[in-house]
């Protein structure tokens, strides 16, 4: 190398040493940007491998510098792919307990009571009326028929409070499942942008990190929503330039492609549908052209296609538990297993209308005709029937005093025997006597074919409310420990990727002296080649 060559060296040291510390300084200064990935310079050392005219194999080669080629990030797929998944099981099991504990705001009975008892509120109005009946078993319906009727329809209201709570709070996630829909579609559609911009920064030369950490964050908030596959592979642009293209897909069910470089897809629900289906559209450009011309203009999602807060949403609104039909079940194989708000509708249906059936039987005599007889509880305050227009039983929603008791033309009957003394109280013993008694809670009788009317459970009503409570007492416990495991696994998996891809102050310093002194250092050849060049010169 000539001296003057040397000049070079000394001179392509100073510019690396300087955009070393501007890339340090960087750093440093986006060490609080969210979503920011630690910067590093790509430096490589120039050498060349031609020969002169008078080389000679006796002389030395010496290398002439180092030349910049570039700024990359410091990121590990790997670990972007391990926090991505563990994001998709916090981000389903965290939905899962808020709508759980949304329910138990409302079917919860522990503390409902006055204070002075543990009862909850339903539970206290049942053990009302079987106090009373009891009493109007010692001392005779006369008096305590009135008590009874307003005990009956305080909890009939309770039945009816629940049912119409259970309502709204459906309809609250059915608006919350929408707007995650929307959000989703505005993720997809930014990421779809970035990747153009991507492309075309890659076209140029030009690197384009800070484009790249927007697209990161975005991946990032999408697989809180669904569970997603990212792969980076390399397109041919023309003339052999090659440049990077990202592939996102749906990890679960069919692996349905959402982004294919340019390309991208949007959700859409379907309206008026029970099952609050999901479909993806065809693949298409920013001008809305598709990528594939004969595809179909959307797919719907089946029920096992996604994963995460987006699912357990659905599942939410759609999972009936032992109420699920046959159809659910070839469907989703978990369905029977799997309990959302319609469960718990249709077990208060259940208990509703197993109570309405066992007292209306008890007030209506066959081939007799007894004073006071008929339906005790109906579909409607207004009627005395047990199906409404439309075929439908009674529930939780609809059940109520029957229009006949609150006029007073049917009343509690004591005795089912025309004959018997006035004294007789033995029917109102078999009422009292239902409370304890061992009912059979059908799921058949809410859903035709329901899977759990092989196996009904069986108990008193009181039974079944705390199954109820218990049921979801159970998912609350169980969820949470899973959102626990899951919370503590995701932060040690981010802790980890962020002691790769985050900025570290320690590091940074240690670059900043390390870039100055190479600064310094090759400032110092320089200022000694020019010395030696004076010296030569003055020779």
């Amino acid at each position: 190398m000539s001296t003057f060559g040397t000049f070079n060296t000394a001179r392509l040291g100073i510019y690396a040493a300087q955009k070393g510390l501007d890339v340090t300084g960087n750093n440093i200064t986006n060490i609080n940007t969210v979503g920011y990935t630690r910067q590093r310079l790509d430096q490589v050392s120039l050498v060349t491998t031609a020969s002169d005219k008078y080389f000679s194999q006796y002389k030395t080669r010496v290398g002439q510098g180092v030349l910049t080629t570039g700024v990359s990030q410091i990121r590990d797929p790997g670990m972007d792919l391990l926090y991505r998944n563990s994001q998709a099981n916090v981000g389903a099991a965290d939905q899962k307990l808020a709508g759980l504990e949304d329910l138990a705001s409302i079917l919860d009975e522990v503390g409902k009571g006055d204070g002075e008892q543990d009862d909850g509120v339903i539970l206290s109005r049942l053990n009302d009326l079987r106090d009373l009946i009891s009493q109007a078993v010692t001392n005779g319906i006369d008096g305590y028929n009135s008590e009874i009727r307003t005990s009956a329809s305080s909890l009939c209201t309770l039945l009816n409070k629940y049912a119409n709570d259970l309502s709204e709070l459906k309809e609250t996630y059915e608006t919350t499942l929408e707007q995650d829909v929307s959000k989703i579609n505005t993720i997809l559609e930014q990421i779809q942008d970035l990747n153009t911009s991507i492309r075309d920064a890659d076209i140029r030369g030009d690197d384009a990190l800070e484009l790249r950490d927007q697209r990161n964050l975005l991946l990032d908030q999408l697989s809180g929503f669904m569970k997603i596959d990212v792969k980076y592979t390399t397109e041919d642009v023309g003339a052999g330039l090659m440049v990077e293209k990202l592939t996102v897909s749906l990890a679960t069910g069919n692996h349905n492609t959402l982004i294919d470089g340019e390309y991208g897809t949007q959700l859409t629900l379907q309206p008026d549908d029970p099952n609050y289906s999901i479909s993806l559209d065809a693949l298409r450009d920013e001008d809305g052209e598709k990528k594939n011309p004969g595809d179909p203009d959307s797919v719907t999602l089946g029920d096992t296609d996604l994963y995460g807060s987006l699912q357990s949403l659905r599942e939410l609104l759609t999972e009936r538990g032992e109420y699920a039909t046959d159809a659910d079940v070839a469907i989703d194989p978990d369905a029977a297993i799997k309990r959302g708000i319609p469960y718990y509708q249709n077990a208060l249906d259940s208990l509703a209308r197993e109570f309405a059936k066992q007292m209306n039987a008890l007030n209506n005599v066959d081939g007799a005709d007894i004073p006071g007889e008929g339906n005790l509880f109906s579909v409607s305050s207004n009627s005395n029937d047990v199906v409404d227009a439309n075929g439908n039983g009674i529930t939780a929603a609809n059940i109520a005093v029957s229009k006949g008791w609150s006029d007073g033309s049917i009343s509690m009957i004591a005795s089912k025997d025309p004959s018997a003394s006035s004294g007789d109280t033995s029917n109102l013993a078999a009422f009292l006597d239902v409370f304890n008694k061992t009912h059979s809670f059908n799921p058949d009788d809410i859903v035709a074919g329901a899977v759990g009317g092989t196996s009904p459970f069986r108990g008193s009503f009181e039974d079944m409310l705390l199954r109820i409570e218990s049921t979801l007492a159970e998912d609350q416990s169980s969820t949470s420990a899973v959102l626990t495991n899951y919370s503590v696994t995701a932060n040690e998996i981010y802790t980890a990727r962020d002691g790769v891809s985050g900025v570290d102050l320690n590091d940074e310093a240690t670059n900043l002296m390390v870039y100055q002194k190479a600064y310094t250092a090759a400032c110092r050849l320089m200022t000694v080649l020019d010395e030696a060049l004076n010296t030569l010169l003055a020779i």
